[in-house]
């Protein structure tokens, strides 16, 4: 009879190191699919996030350009190289446009504060502003910003690239077109007064992994013809 209860008893330990294991198992796989689960909830957070940012921002710097009547400044960086990776990144744009509640132009300013060259920091928010003169800035960009550039064009309706064409003949035929104030072409556009377009191109970071660092971007572009400046909107 001795000999047959300890036999139990060691029987019954087994069974309850294998239930443990087996609770072990389970609330392991369990703290695998929760975390998974709250990792792809932020990860579809941070995306809404972005695209309500890049919408927003979109949206009001669209209808601005579109009624502009004048652009007074455009302070970017400007490279030799028109199609350099730094060129274009906006520091402020400032334009004239028809005031919303009367006739009289009104001036808008965008403008960037944040790190240097658009350069990720840990310490500095990457922030876009917009301001009617004398009134208060307001965030449009506040979080997730990669860069913002800002072009000036003559307004011409560039063709796409011809398929035999090389992207070095490609940029020759866009460099005219575009503002700089020391366009290398002939006829290049180097007179502030004469943009009658704006290219904008918005990069968010969309995502980031466990340590904060961005590991996907999204990239917003549009071309605006002022409506007002362009004879063809006229």
């Amino acid at each position: 009879m001795q000999t047959s209860n300890k036999c139990k008893r060691a029987f019954t330990l087994v069974e309850v190191m294998i239930s443990i294991l087996i609770f072990g198992i389970v609330l392991v796989l369990g703290y695998t699919l929760i975390n998974r689960t709250f990792m792809s909830l932020e990860r579809q957070r941070q995306s809404l996030d972005t695209l309500h940012e890049a919408r927003n921002f979109l949206m009001v710097i669209e209808r601005d350009l579109r009624e502009m009547t004048e652009v007074v400044e455009l302070d970017t960086i400007f490279k030799s190289s028109l199609f350099d990776e730094e060129n274009a990144l906006l520091f402020k744009l400032t334009i004239m446009v028809p005031a919303r509640g009367g006739t009289a132009p009104q001036k808008v300013t965008y403008s960037y504060e944040g790190p240097e060259k658009h350069l990720d920091s840990p310490t500095r928010d990457k922030i876009i502003y917009r301001q009617v003169e004398g009134g208060v800035k307001k965030a449009l960009i506040s979080k997730q910003m990669n860069y913002l550039k800002i072009w000036g064009t003559d307004g011409t309706i560039f063709r796409n690239r011809n398929p035999e064409e090389s992207m070095a003949d490609y940029r020759n035929y866009l460099t005219p077109h575009y503002y700089h104030p020391s366009n290398p072409s002939p006829k290049g556009l180097r007179d502030i007064s004469k943009i009658k377009g704006i290219e904008v191109q918005l990069s968010m970071h969309e995502m980031f992994d466990s340590e904060g660092k961005p590991i996907k971007q999204r990239t917003f572009v549009t071309r605006i013809y002022s409506r007002i400046l362009n004879a063809k909107y006229e």
